[in-house]
């Protein structure tokens, strides 16, 4: 079977696919934020990784980890999901920051992180 593309080869992201990244990012940071589940903090916290996997790192990464830690770590002590006001605007802002560092990751690479999330999470039982 033939490879799809070059070992280093980088596929530019297209408008589209920013596009629907984006929102879906957006839409699981404020899902957390006014819906706070476990789900939703699962969810939030898988598009960190994968996004990190993909080569996004800097503030915006930086600060979406350790706003989560923050959260987990209120989790395992009270047994409840939640964000202060400080948590929910921190996550807003990594949102920000991850938004202008976004389009210049290359969609295969995005592609392929995904996929190394989710199978690193299919083989620790996530």
């Amino acid at each position: 079977m033939r490879k799809q593309f070059q070992p280093k080869a980088h596929v530019p992201m297209g408008s589209e696919t920013y596009k629907r990244l984006m929102l879906e990012l957006f839409a699981a940071c404020e899902t957390l934020i006014n819906r706070p589940s476990v789900d939703a903090y699962n969810t939030m916290s898988k598009m960190l990784a994968q996004l990190a996997r993909a080569g996004v790192y800097g503030e915006g990464i930086d600060l979406g980890t350790d706003t989560l830690s923050n959260v987990c770590d209120r989790y395992e002590r009270v047994h409840r999901i939640g964000l202060t006001e400080d948590e929910a605007q921190d996550l807003r802002e990594s949102i920000r920051s991850i938004d202008r560092a976004l389009p210049k990751v290359p969609v295969n690479v995005l592609q392929r992180a995904i996929a190394e999330v989710e199978i690193y999470l299919s083989t620790v039982g996530a």
